[in-house]
């Protein structure tokens, strides 16, 4: 019996030790349209200013050539109480890593 705890012990203290000493990678990387997340809604303030945005949902990447990209997202504007929905279109040069243009398409009023 003796032999059998002292091998668990062993294997405790060795399963610890390993813990203690594999590195562990904890920053998980930002998405790749994160960056153009943060301007779009930089200049979604700014365009909209007594509106907050109270909801963010990335929509996808669109390439249009090699120099032209196109980030989309759909905001929830809040005013009032009330809210409604906006796409905003951050169009980028991908090669310059760039802000080229952002466009707004107002796809709902406020309700």
């Amino acid at each position: 019996m003796e032999v059998v705890e002292l091998l668990q012990k062993l294997i405790f203290l060795l399963s610890v030790t390993v813990f203690f000493l594999v590195p562990v990678n904890v920053h998980a990387e930002a998405p790749s349209y994160a960056k153009w997340g943060k301007i779009a809604i930089e200049e979604t303030t700014k365009k909209y200013p007594d509106q907050q945005v109270t909801d963010y949902r990335y929509d996808g990447k669109v390439f249009i050539s090699d120099i032209r990209e196109q980030y989309d997202f759909e905001f929830t504007l809040k005013q009032n109480g009330q809210s409604r929905k906006i796409r905003v279109y951050v169009l980028v040069n991908p090669q310059k890593d760039k802000l080229i243009d952002v466009k707004y398409d107002e796809i709902e009023e406020f309700q």
